[in-house]
């Protein structure tokens, strides 16, 4: 028997735990300086983004972030990064450690210290080395009295000539007394909670009837002296849990098959004083035993269920296959020949006739046995079907900016993106398109904007009134964005639990970030993945930077997927069955670009980012994969995305794709793109002394070209003023091509005066290029000239504007030399050029 659901509530009864921290636990936040799609590490304030700096991967061992201050010398050089709010205990011990490095450093005051209210008085790491490897240092000391007992942590210098950086910092409690008295701004996210933890709130099977909770928070007594009453609604009787290492194991033996709603109260046992009281829907079910003996694992995501030729007979033929598990299928029917009336069913449901594109089909099945059936087979007919993740694609039919790519239209999709999705969000589905999606049994999902994530109440009306949750075209909504970093998580944690979902909609939720607060990011993982009765995911936003070279590139992919997910699976368990990978496919210069760097071939890195999930055990059992950005990649890379997709996620392949098509990470055609290291590797004929330079131009790649968290890569240009009588020219000849295959030539324009200035000013710039014998694909080359009055950053509307210059050809020879010159710009007029890219081009 159903009954009505009671939605969570928390209510926190006692908040008088007193102060105390565990031996070895960092006492500040975020002292690894995690900072995904954010400038700064969450919780540091930095001084200036001038001096202050941030590292993704430039601390020890080319893995960990680091800060970085820097400086001239001059006495306006300070700079810092602080952390405030720690309460400590004045004559404990305590020690803070980092690792430190230093090049050129000088400074009349500087270091990494920890200081009272008011900084009257400091202790830490000062006595510092001008040059140093990264070197790790630790400072054991007594600490002295501050008002109100307050400190803060600040890593700063005055007078800085050159730079010193930190990584992995940690302030920890030695001594008795400072265990037990210290508290840092942690304290406001340990107020006591119950979450729950395994199996799925809706999915504890009738077999196996536990829930298992775990609690966080301090309490006043020891935890043997609190116990968990559990009450069900009267249908087993009322029990007392015992709390036992931090976790709460509920018996549900007695219960039925069914939808309840389990109330917990978390008390003393001596003077029954409630420290909360919750209250959750729940919901036994049975759990179909799975016979794996016909599933044959192909990777990570993909799993052969049935490989079976087919007889040429119209009468039907059945054949039964075992999903192992709650998810998605493909099947596809493979014969040379077509017959009329060809027609699959799975169970009940026709998924295939003669009309189907390709004779394949994607649907979402439950655990357990199924048949599939096929009739009117033409001969040598083979029927396979997959088990395979949920492939995400946003946005469907929304149009590059870059209008000379061409529409991203149903049409587009049907051609390069259908045969390699389920799951669709935001965009439009226009005309025929919506019908089609839906008889395709595709999922399409509205995008919710979660911000302002400030009032639990506010946020979980909104989600309820979202088209997402009330119009019949969606079949749910993603909430986006949320982030690891900021304690506001949690607000829309206590929303979702709270949160009124009739219809059973699906609610993924986008995340940045590592969890690394147990209490608060354990319970938001929890709502999330028990959200549309177990069905809700976590899409994580793994939007990837290329790196110098390709073991640089796996060491950061390891630490930017890898270790995400193994948090992941260790702060809830099984993590993985409810949550997605979401690349960035997004390379559009000058809209939005995880391209920074020209010397790297982003199609290589991107497969090496499928790759990863596809092959390392890490991601085992993972729910979905997919992109975030088609609208906002070329149209090379958003074919190339779902190429990928269908070659890991769809075929089940381990290799990587990119071998078939002779692509590699750093292609070395064309050296120096970026002027980085000045006018090196470039052959010069200027048409005047000094008419050819590097320079310099702070914010140009960020703010005028769109390179999305790439920091300063995209500001180091080539300057060409144009002389009266003749033109500059610069060159190289690039060696190792193929004749008749086909190239991408890519680089990015600029007027000098318009970027300095900030003038929003676009036409076309005077810098072109002169290929001699190739063969031009004209439909596929253009120059685009960014002509947008807005832009993606603040203050971004008065910016220089760029030409995208793209040139795709059929080479002829081996070797091919490369010409740039200023021959249309205005005589004085000084344009820039960088962003040189030469790389295989997928047709």
């Amino acid at each position: 028997m159903k009954k009505a659901l009671i939605l969570l509530s928390i209510a926190l009864l006692s908040t008088s735990a007193k102060a105390s921290v565990a031996a070895g636990e960092n006492l500040l936040i975020n002292g690894t300086f995690d900072a995904e799609q954010v400038d700064f590490p969450e919780f540091w304030n930095p001084s200036s983004s001038k001096n202050v700096l941030f590292l993704r991967t430039g601390g020890p061992e080319g893995k960990k972030a680091a800060i970085v201050l820097r400086g001239d010398g001059s006495t306006s050089s300070e700079a810092s990064a602080r952390q405030q709010g720690l309460t400590l205990v004045a004559g404990g011990t305590y020690r803070l450690s980092a690792y430190v490095k230093t090049k050129g450093f000088k400074s009349r005051n500087g270091g990494l210290i920890l200081h009272n209210s008011g900084w009257f008085k400091d202790v830490g790491l000062k006595a510092l080395p001008a040059d140093s490897d990264w070197t790790f240092l630790e400072k054991t000391f007594t600490l002295f009295p501050s008002k109100n007992r307050e400190y803060g942590v600040a890593f700063f210098a005055v007078g800085l000539t050159g730079e010193i950086a930190v990584a992995d910092v940690k302030l920890e409690a030695v001594s008795e007394d400072a265990l037990k008295g210290s508290a840092s701004q942690m304290a406001f996210v340990n107020e006591p909670r119950l979450v729950p933890v395994q199996p799925l709130l809706n999915k504890i099977p009738v077999a196996r009837p536990e829930l298992v909770f775990k609690f966080y928070g301090q309490l006043p007594d020891k935890p043997e002296a609190y116990e968990c009453l559990v009450d069900v609604g009267g249908r087993i009787p009322r029990q007392s849990v015992t709390l036992h290492g931090g976790k709460v194991r509920v018996p549900l033996a007695g219960l039925p098959c069914g939808d309840y709603a389990l109330q917990a109260v978390l008390r003393h046992k001596a003077t029954r004083k409630a420290i909360l009281e919750t209250a959750y829907p729940i919901s036994v079910i049975p759990l179909p035993e799975v016979d794996v003996s016909g599933v044959k694992p192909l990777n990570n995501l993909v799993s052969d269920l049935l490989d079976q030729p087919v007889k040429a007979d119209s009468a039907p033929q059945t054949f039964p296959f075992c999903q192992p598990r709650a998810g998605w299928v493909f099947v596809s029917l493979a014969s040379e020949a077509s017959l009329a009336d060809t027609k699959v069913m799975l169970d009940d449901a026709v998924v295939i006739t003669a009309a189907t594109d390709r004779r394949e089909a994607f649907r979402e099945l439950e655990r357990g046995a199924h048949r599939i059936s096929v009739s009117g087979a033409a001969a040598g007919a083979h029927l396979r079907v997959r088990s395979i993740p949920e492939i995400f694609d946003y946005p469907p039919c929304a149009n590059s900016q870059v209008r000379e790519n061409g529409p991203y239209d149903w049409a587009f999709m049907k051609r390069h993106i259908l045969p390699a999705v389920t799951t669709l969000n935001g965009g439009t589905l226009p005309g025929e398109a919506l019908p089609e999606a839906k008889a395709l049994g595709l999922k399409w999902l509205a995008n919710f904007n979660v911000a302002p994530v400030d009032d639990p109440a506010g946020l979980r009306q909104r989600m309820e009134r979202h088209a997402g949750m009330t119009q019949p075209q969606y079949d749910g909504f993603t909430s986006d964005e949320l982030f690891f970093g900021r304690a506001t998580i949690d607000h829309y944690t206590r929303a979702l639990w709270t949160l009124k979902n009739p219809s059973n909609r699906l609610i993924y939720t986008w995340i940045v970030g590592k969890p690394n607060i147990s209490s608060l990011h354990t319970d938001f993982m929890s709502a999330c993945l028990n959200a549309s009765k177990g069905r809700g995911r976590l899409l994580f936003e793994a939007y990837c930077h290329p790196q110098t070279d390709e073991k640089a590139a796996a060491a950061y992919l390891d630490n930017m997927i890898g270790e995400t997910m193994r948090r992941f699976n260790a702060f809830f368990p099984a993590a993985a069955a409810g949550t997605g990978i979401i690349f960035g496919n997004f390379n559009q210069i000058p809209i939005i670009s995880l391209e920074h760097n020209p010397a790297v071939d982003f199609k290589y890195f991107l497969d090496m980012q499928v790759n990863l999930v596809a092959n390392s055990p890490d991601f085992k059992d993972l729910a979905t994969v997919g992109y975030w950005g088609t609208y906002y990649g070329d149209e090379e890379l958003a074919r190339w995305s779902f190429r990928l997709m269908r070659h890991y996620a769809v075929e089940g392949h381990t290799e990587m794709l990119s071998k078939q098509y002779g692509f590699t990470y750093a292609p070395g055609f064309i050296k120096n793109g970026d002027f980085a290291e000045g006018l090196e590797g470039w052959t010069l004929s200027p048409a005047a002394d000094g008419s050819l330079r590097a320079e310099t131009l702070a914010g140009y790649g960020k703010n005028s070209q769109g390179r999305w968290g790439g920091g300063s890569a995209g500001d180091t240009v080539c300057v060409m003023t144009r002389q009266p009588a003749a033109a500059n020219r610069i060159s190289q000849t690039a060696q190792g091509l193929k004749a008749g295959k086909a190239y991408c030539l890519q680089f990015v324009t600029a007027d000098r005066s318009d970027v300095i200035e900030k003038k929003n000013n676009p036409r076309r710039y005077g810098i072109d290029v002169e290929l001699e014998g190739v063969e031009r694909i004209a439909d596929r080359s253009f120059v685009h000239i960014d002509r947008r009055k807005g832009g993606r950053y603040e203050h971004n509307d008065n910016v220089g504007k760029v030409n995208l210059n793209r040139i795709v050809f059929r080479a002829a020879s081996p070797a091919q030399t490369i010409v740039f010159n200023d021959g249309k710009a205005r005589p004085g007029e000084e344009t820039v050029i960088n962003f040189i890219q030469l790389k295989p081009y997928f047709e």
